[in-house]
């Protein structure tokens, strides 16, 4: 490119946000949908479905918040879940199939909630099936991103606090 030719100003490639399934819901802390989970107050505790709120909103995917809140709470219940309790379950809840596994459990893999395995072994020659269990990764992800935030904060103070001096 010849030097001083060319857009100086080019358009941002265009974007349709973030997506969906690589999205968390972040209402405002002071707002109602966190006063009524009890606030920020640590002593309350928040249930699965409160929690789950936050990866499916009840108010913007009520379908995909109930039915991940019934499978948490089921993967919960069990110490592993797999898919003979997954075909009971959907059978019991009358669920689609193809919206807990290709919405669902993708995207509460993803932030941490689940741990997705296969088994050791196939049965009878076949695939290795889906083994889920809970997991603490959302956990270890979020306060990882909460201690760099107090940090960076705690270092500009204590910055501030000594160009003062």
């Amino acid at each position: 490119m010849v030097k001083g030719k060319g857009n100086p100003n080019p358009a941002p490639p265009s974007s349709r946000g973030i997506p969906s399934d690589e999205s968390l819901w972040m209402p405002r802390h002071y707002g109602k949908e966190i006063k009524d989970k009890g606030g920020l107050e640590e002593d309350i505790i928040w249930s699965a479905d409160e929690v789950v709120d936050f990866i499916f909103p009840r108010a913007y995917q009520p379908k995909y918040h109930k039915i991940s809140t019934d499978f948490i709470n089921l993967v919960l219940e069990n110490e592993k879940v797999g898919k003979d309790e997954i075909g009971k379950f959907l059978k019991e809840k009358n669920y689609s199939r193809s919206t807990l596994e290709n919405k669902v459990i993708p995207k509460l893999v993803r932030f941490g909630l689940l741990k997705r395995e296969r088994e050791i072994e196939g049965s009878l020659g076949k695939g290795r099936s889906l083994i889920l269990s809970d997991s603490l990764t959302f956990t270890n992800y979020l306060n990882k991103i909460g201690h760099a935030w107090k940090s960076t904060v705690a270092t500009a103070r204590h910055k501030r606090k000594k160009d003062v001096n």
